[in-house]
């Protein structure tokens, strides 16, 4: 596993290990969630955008316990802004920039001793949208990004019931990138270019959370990690001449709050 995201693993399994005995069953129903984060977009070496993230999740689980399985279908919005620095291009703030994720899961529930296991595994999608358009520190302009990855997810969240009747769920999931594209608007510069698609082909994400659970309400930490191989290099016109560019490795990090309850 990567080195950036060795810790906050660790640091879920050891905190999901002080509870005291085995809860039941996946439950099912609705739980709509509230998120506050920091978010962190980079390209190594190249330039950075950073800032806070409000975010709204809402989650659906159709429960079997019979059959110890269930389907899940989540849904979460964050935006905020951004502010933007390079090494090359100078520094701007208050770009607009959010994203929406969509997932469908199916999962299954292995009752222990002590706990209750979930495994699960489904379809990911995510859209992202930033928008950089204006004038640098340096007097460079800048324009829109749009960038959409499909994913696949699978995971594992494992319940412990306290002696209070409240639970600890803790969850970790590895996202392996099936395909992405990264759409360049850069005909916001001048119109002396063409705007430019990328495919993504190579990437991998990592997912954590951990919360304290009682039947009216859930709160804690949570960390979204994305690392993004170079993409392909793709041609777009340059007055006219005809040049080439990629989408550079880049790396994705939101590590946040988030308050929930049924409904």
């Amino acid at each position: 596993m990567n080195r950036d995201v060795a810790h906050p693993v660790a640091l879920v399994i050891l905190l999901s290990c002080t509870a005291a005995h085995a809860s039941g069953t996946t439950p099912g129903g609705n739980e709509l969630g509230v998120s506050l984060g920091f978010y962190r977009y980079e390209e190594p070496g190249l330039m950075s955008l950073q800032g806070l993230k409000g975010g709204f999740d809402l989650r659906t689980t159709k429960a079997y316990p019979n059959r110890h399985t269930f389907l899940r279908g989540e849904l979460r919005y964050a935006g905020g802004t951004v502010d933007y620095a390079s090494n090359g291009t100078g520094s701007s703030s208050g770009e607009p920039d959010w994203y929406i994720e969509g997932r469908a899961l199916i999962g299954s529930d292995w009752l222990l001793r002590s706990a209750t296991v979930s495994s699960y595994i489904g379809l990911g999608y995510r859209f992202l949208l930033n928008d950089g358009r204006g004038i640098t520190s340096t007097g460079h302009a800048g324009y829109r990004r749009e960038s959409t990855y499909f994913y696949l997810p699978a995971g594992l969240i494992l319940r412990e019931t306290l002696n209070s009747g409240n639970e600890i769920a803790s969850m970790i999931e590895y996202d392996q990138l099936l395909s992405g594209n990264q759409f360049s608007k850069l005909s916001d510069v001048s119109t002396n270019y063409s705007d430019l698609n990328n495919k993504q082909s190579d990437g991998y994400g990592i997912k954590i959370r951990l919360s304290y659970v009682t039947p009216n309400w859930s709160v804690g930490p949570y960390l979204h990690y994305w690392n993004i191989a170079d993409s392909a290099i793709m041609p777009y016109r340059n007055g006219m001449l005809i040049d080439y560019g990629r989408e550079p490795h880049n790396k994705t990090t939101e590590v946040g709050l988030e308050l929930s309850r049924p409904f």
